[in-house]
C-alpha cells in the first residue's frame, strides 16, 4: 500500500467507521440517559400524587375519598412497575456502556496518525495499522460487553 492509498483510507475510515459508530454511540447514550431520567421522574411522580391523593383522602366526600384512595393505592404500584421497567431494560447500564466506549473513541482518536509530508510512507502506514487496530479493539471490546448484560438482564 502507498502512501497515498493509505492517506484515502485513513479518510474513508475516519468517515464511514469511526465518525458513524461515534456518532450511533452519542446518539444511543443520549437516549438511555433519557429513557432513565424519563423513569426516574415518572417514578417520583407517581409517588408524590400517591402521597397527595392519602393526604386528600381525609376529606368528607365520599366520591373523593374512595378516588384517593383508588390513586393512593395504584399509583405506588405504579412507580414500582416503571422502576421495574427501568431495571429490566438496563437504562443506565446501557448508558453507561456506550460512554464508556465513546470516552475510549475519543481517547484512540490521540493515535489517528500524522499527514505531514516529513513522515516516511512507512511510519505513516505503521501508524495507521495501530490506529486501525486500536479502534477495532475498542468496537471488539464493546460488542463483548453487551454478553455480560444481556447475562445480568435474564431473569431468575
Amino acid at each position: 500500500m502507498n502512501r497515498h492509498s493509505a492517506q484515502e483510507f485513513l479518510k474513508l475510515f475516519q468517515v464511514y467507521r469511526y465518525e458513524n459508530q461515534l456518532k450511533f454511540y452519542q446518539e444511543r447514550q443520549i437516549e438511555f440517559t433519557k429513557a432513565q431520567t424519563q423513569a426516574i421522574s415518572i417514578s417520583i411522580g407517581l409517588i408524590f400524587f400517591a402521597a397527595a391523593a392519602g393526604a386528600l383522602a381525609s376529606v368528607s366526600e365520599s366520591w373523593l375519598k374512595v378516588a384517593c384512595l383508588l390513586v393512593a393505592a395504584i399509583f405506588p404500584v405504579l412507580s414500582t412497575a416503571i422502576a421495574g421497567y427501568s431495571v429490566l431494560y438496563a437504562f443506565e447500564q446501557q448508558a453507561k456502556l456506550y460512554q464508556d466506549t465513546i470516552n475510549n473513541l475519543l481517547l484512540a482518536r490521540s493515535l489517528e496518525p500524522d499527514i505531514q509530508p516529513e513522515l516516511s510512507d512507512t511510519d505513516f502506514i505503521d501508524q495507521l495499522d495501530k490506529y486501525v487496530h486500536e479502534i477495532e479493539k475498542i468496537f471488539l471490546a464493546e460488542q463483548g460487553q453487551w454478553g455480560q448484560l444481556a447475562k445480568t438482564m435474564k431473569p431468575s
